[in-house]
């Protein structure tokens, strides 16, 4: 009997325990039985660990190890060509209730119950092998809420809260939040079972709060003695330290801001330069930022003209037509790019016909609006289901219209009926764009 061998009121005596499990798999250390080896493919690694290695049976206890206030967490690890682990997913930690977080104070919720006192085990996740056979790579964490994280996790909790509180739980997007995420929980689709709220008749669909990927990265990060890719200060919340990095360039012509960075345009039509620019001011010349990638942030320069316009619709990557007609909207791309957070770096061409950085501001989709770009969807996805392609154009919708983003006519994908049609996307409209950036503090 495991249960023997270390001693469930001791926090340090658990820890110690699960260090057997560091540079093996479950296999190695425990001798299962077969029952569980034909649902390993398909089985949570979690469970097993709590059934098998620790000896508890999992049930709705509101922590792991009640009697020395520790809760268990197993997550999967992908590892980069570099050699580093970085997070598989997201972190689930427990349901959202949305009649209880009402009359919830932060420093009592559910959520600090959940995680004042964390033991993770981290596991280097590979399709091809059974669960009990993936092999857990890195020691044991302890984790604790710090004092830097508890500002953006506090925040994050109090927009759920808010949301809930004003009879909005069926508005809840992963873009509201930065660390704590309110992720989806349900079976999904159309017949998914709707939850009650308290503030309104509307059912809402079931969520859990989670660690979104990019914070459990700052965690590993830590873990292992490292930091964060943009080495944010720690004194500030991650929207704030983001937003700092730009402040000093704000009101600057590109020219000036170019010369500070000393970085140029390539040649006049350089392609990105904005972005590029931007990513810079940022502290990085990095394409890709692991913390806005796997924390679902999407970073979009946008240029404005004289009358404040945007010069341009914004673009989303291109929608393969044989997929688009056999998904449900809560599952489809599109509806994964609109729910997310946007970091909207602004330029405007001035009077005096220099372009100059004018704003900078996170936004995420109104629901209102999310309604209108999935009716959008819905329409695209009729047509298409018929190989029709008289797709929505942008006088037909406030919010978003659908157009070719192919490189050129003969960059096409095939129709449901055989035929070909060049590639198209999702885009919002300049028009709708122009009100966001007009709202924005």
């Amino acid at each position: 009997m495991f249960q023997d061998k270390y001693d469930k009121n001791s926090v340090s005596s658990i820890f110690d325990f699960s260090a057997l499990l560091t540079g093996k798999s479950l296999n190695e250390v425990v001798t299962l039985p077969g029952r569980v080896e034909n649902l390993n493919n398909k089985g949570d690694l979690g469970r097993l660990v709590e059934t098998h290695f620790f000896e508890i049976s999992p049930s709705n206890r509101e922590i792991d190890f009640p009697e020395a206030g520790l809760e268990l967490k197993v997550t999967g690890l992908n590892r980069r060509s570099s050699g580093q682990y970085v997070a598989k997913e997201r972190l689930v930690l427990g349901m959202i209730n949305f009649q209880n977080i009402i009359d919830e104070v932060w420093e009592t919720s559910y959520i600090v119950m959940k995680c004042q006192l964390m033991l993770i085990l981290f596991y280097h996740f590979n399709k091809d092998l059974p669960r009990a056979d993936q092999k857990f790579v890195l020691p044991p964490l302890l984790y604790r809420i710090s004092d830097w994280d508890e500002k953006d996790l506090k925040r994050d909790w109090e927009t759920i809260r808010a949301k809930v509180a004003e009879g909005r739980a069926h508005e809840l997007s992963e873009g509201d939040t930065f660390l704590l995420g309110a992720c989806r929980k349900g079976a999904g689709g159309t017949k998914e079972a709707l939850v009650p709220q308290p503030a309104s008749e509307i059912g809402a669909k079931s969520r859990a709060y989670s660690f979104k990927p990019s914070y459990i990265n700052r965690i590993i990060q830590r873990h292992q003695g490292g930091l964060d890719d943009l080495a944010f200060d720690q004194a500030l919340g991650f929207e704030d330290a983001t937003l700092a990095r730009f402040a000093p360039y704000l009101g600057q012509s590109v020219e000036e801001i170019s010369a500070k960075l000393k970085f140029f345009k390539s040649s006049p039509n350089h392609k990105g330069f904005l972005g590029q620019l931007a990513r810079r001011m940022l502290g990085t010349p990095k394409m890709v930022l692991p913390e806005f990638t796997e924390n679902g942030i999407e970073m979009k320069t946008v240029r404005l003209g004289a009358r404040g316009l945007p010069l341009e619709d914004m673009s989303f990557p291109h929608f393969d037509f044989l997929k688009l007609y056999k998904q449900e909207w809560d599952e489809s791309d599109f509806f994964d790019k609109i729910e997310r957070k946007f970091l909207f770096v602004v330029f405007a061409l001035n009077s005096d016909g220099a372009l100059r950085l004018e704003k900078v501001f996170y936004w995420n989709m109104p629901f209102e609006d999310r309604l209108e770009a999935a009716a959008v969807w819905e329409k695209t996805k009729a047509l298409a289901s018929r190989s029709l392609v008289t797709f929505p154009r942008a006088s037909q919708s406030r919010v978003a219209h659908v157009r070719p983003h192919g490189r050129n006519r003969i960059d096409t994908l095939p129709l449901p009926d055989g035929s070909t049609y060049t590639k198209q996307a999702f885009w919002l409209n300049r028009g709708y764009i122009a009100e966001v950036i007009r709202q924005a503090d």
